[in-house]
Protein backbone atom coordinates (compact mmCIF):
# COMPACT_ATOMS: atom_id res chain seq x y z
CA UNK A 1 0.00 0.00 0.00
CA UNK A 2 1.32 3.26 -1.29
CA UNK A 3 0.88 6.26 1.44
CA UNK A 4 1.34 9.68 0.47
CA UNK A 5 2.10 12.06 3.87
CA UNK A 6 1.94 15.68 2.91
CA UNK A 7 2.81 18.08 6.03
CA UNK A 8 0.88 16.18 8.68
CA UNK A 9 -1.37 14.29 7.00
CA UNK A 10 -1.60 11.05 5.50
CA UNK A 11 -3.52 9.92 2.56
CA UNK A 12 -3.82 6.17 1.55
CA UNK A 13 -3.66 6.39 -2.14
CA UNK A 14 -5.91 3.21 -1.74
CA UNK A 15 -8.31 5.56 -0.89
CA UNK A 16 -11.76 5.85 -2.45
CA UNK A 17 -13.88 9.02 -1.78
CA UNK A 18 -17.91 9.44 -3.11
CA UNK A 19 -19.54 12.55 -3.37
CA UNK A 20 -21.52 13.74 -0.72
CA UNK A 21 -25.11 13.62 -3.19
CA UNK A 22 -27.21 14.85 0.54
CA UNK A 23 -25.09 18.20 0.08
CA UNK A 24 -24.03 18.62 -3.20
CA UNK A 25 -25.15 18.79 -6.63
CA UNK A 26 -23.53 19.57 -10.14
CA UNK A 27 -23.21 20.05 -13.50
CA UNK A 28 -20.38 19.27 -16.55
CA UNK A 29 -20.47 22.44 -19.07
CA UNK A 30 -17.61 22.57 -21.26
CA UNK A 31 -15.09 20.10 -19.78
CA UNK A 32 -15.84 22.02 -16.30
CA UNK A 33 -17.60 21.10 -13.62
CA UNK A 34 -19.79 23.45 -11.39
CA UNK A 35 -20.53 22.62 -8.14
CA UNK A 36 -23.23 23.70 -5.91
CA UNK A 37 -23.27 23.25 -1.95
CA UNK A 38 -26.53 22.61 -1.10
CA UNK A 39 -25.62 23.45 2.54
CA UNK A 40 -23.97 26.75 2.72
CA UNK A 41 -24.87 27.89 -1.28
CA UNK A 42 -21.27 28.10 -2.69
CA UNK A 43 -20.65 27.36 -5.96
CA UNK A 44 -17.28 25.64 -7.06
CA UNK A 45 -15.91 25.20 -10.43
CA UNK A 46 -13.17 22.98 -10.90
CA UNK A 47 -10.92 23.37 -14.66
CA UNK A 48 -10.50 20.41 -16.86
CA UNK A 49 -8.54 17.94 -14.96
CA UNK A 50 -10.30 18.99 -11.71
CA UNK A 51 -13.41 17.56 -13.89
CA UNK A 52 -12.30 14.58 -14.19
CA UNK A 53 -10.96 13.35 -11.06
CA UNK A 54 -14.53 14.55 -9.90
CA UNK A 55 -15.59 12.24 -12.35
CA UNK A 56 -13.36 9.70 -11.27
CA UNK A 57 -14.46 10.11 -7.89
CA UNK A 58 -17.88 9.67 -8.63
CA UNK A 59 -16.45 6.01 -10.00
CA UNK A 60 -15.22 5.53 -6.93
CA UNK A 61 -11.59 4.74 -8.24
CA UNK A 62 -8.86 4.99 -6.10
CA UNK A 63 -6.82 7.44 -5.42
CA UNK A 64 -3.89 5.55 -7.11
CA UNK A 65 -6.42 4.65 -10.30
CA UNK A 66 -7.14 8.59 -10.58
CA UNK A 67 -2.96 9.25 -10.46
CA UNK A 68 -2.27 6.60 -12.70
CA UNK A 69 -4.48 8.16 -15.58
CA UNK A 70 -3.37 11.29 -14.79
CA UNK A 71 0.48 10.40 -15.54
CA UNK A 72 -1.12 8.49 -19.01
CA UNK A 73 -2.95 11.20 -19.90
CA UNK A 74 -0.45 14.87 -18.97
CA UNK A 75 3.15 14.44 -19.41
CA UNK A 76 3.57 16.15 -15.70
CA UNK A 77 6.06 14.87 -12.83
CA UNK A 78 4.33 12.25 -10.79
CA UNK A 79 5.11 13.89 -7.81
CA UNK A 80 3.83 16.99 -8.59
CA UNK A 81 1.10 15.17 -9.81
CA UNK A 82 0.42 13.46 -6.51
CA UNK A 83 0.78 17.09 -4.68
CA UNK A 84 -2.12 18.22 -6.88
CA UNK A 85 -4.24 15.59 -6.65
CA UNK A 86 -4.35 15.14 -2.74
CA UNK A 87 -4.49 18.94 -2.10
CA UNK A 88 -7.78 19.12 -4.49
CA UNK A 89 -9.23 15.57 -2.44
CA UNK A 90 -8.35 17.53 0.59
CA UNK A 91 -10.10 20.83 -0.68
CA UNK A 92 -13.33 18.69 -1.56
CA UNK A 93 -13.30 16.99 1.67
CA UNK A 94 -12.85 20.46 3.77
CA UNK A 95 -15.79 21.57 1.60
CA UNK A 96 -17.46 18.78 2.86
CA UNK A 97 -18.43 18.42 -1.24
CA UNK A 98 -17.22 14.53 -0.91
CA UNK A 99 -16.67 11.83 1.76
Amino acid sequence: METLIIGRHNMDLIQRYKINKDKVTYRIIDAEAVILNLDNGYYYSLNEVGTKIWQMIEKRKQLIEILSFLSEQYQVDKKRLRGDLIGLVKDLKKEKLIE
